[in-house]
């Protein structure tokens, strides 16, 4: 359940393959707590961004904006690939890690996917008569939880993808980076429609009329 959806993952896959994998790790430290943030967030049985139509609108766009700047950046990297390892390796040292953990916490926080995601894991949960306390001792723990499940799987794409670097050689890397730029601007559209939804036809993505409050 703690397999965040949207395009964090795309960016520590991306990461990855140019073979950045202190930034990847850094991105899933950042995504894991922006993750845990939203896991929080359901299990309190509130979102910041329901309390009207507008304002989830308003995170929507934000979401299109900033993803679609990711998939332009990363269809412009594609032309760095085919440059010297030394000099790839120089690009690597100069980027800050730190900068990397919050980008990895940027784009889930800005990403409404993980909440509803969350949502129903926790109906799932609740519908076989699995409940979690609300104390803080258990609250702390199920936050804990989420972090290393989230950084569990986040890690696993990093390992996967290290241990198949025979595979992407230059000309592999490349192709699949500008897939993965494609798909980042696909992501953008995806949010920009809902957004325009949201903001002309109160399409929500969320019903907080069948949402419990503890």
């Amino acid at each position: 359940m703690c397999i965040p959806i949207g395009p964090v993952n795309l960016e520590i896959f991306h990461n990855s393959v140019k073979k950045h994998y202190p930034q990847a790790i850094s991105t899933a430290v950042g995504a894991s707590f922006g993750d845990s943030i939203w896991a929080l967030t359901a299990f309190l049985g509130m979102s910041p961004f329901v309390s009207s139509r507008y304002t989830e609108a308003a995170f929507l766009t934000f979401a299109a904006v900033i993803t679609f700047i990711l998939g332009v950046v990363t269809l412009k990297e594609t032309k760095y690939i085919e440059k010297k390892e030394k000099e790839l390796v120089t690009k690597i040292k100069r980027k800050k890690k730190r900068w990397a953990i919050l980008k990895g916490l940027t784009i889930v926080l800005i990403n409404p996917l993980p909440i509803i995601s969350w949502m129903i894991a926790l109906s799932i949960l609740r519908k076989f008569k699995v409940y979690i306390p609300s104390k803080l001792n258990y609250e702390v723990m199920f936050l804990m939880v989420v972090v290393a499940g989230s950084f569990s799987y986040f890690f696993l794409i990093i390992f996967i993808t290290n241990r198949m670097k025979k595979f992407f050689n230059h000309t592999r890397t490349t192709k699949i980076i500008r897939v993965l730029g494609y798909l980042f601007i696909g992501f953008s559209f995806y949010f920009l429609y809902y957004a325009i939804k949201l903001f002309f036809f109160n399409g929500r993505l969320i019903n907080t009329d069948n949402i419990n409050l503890p």
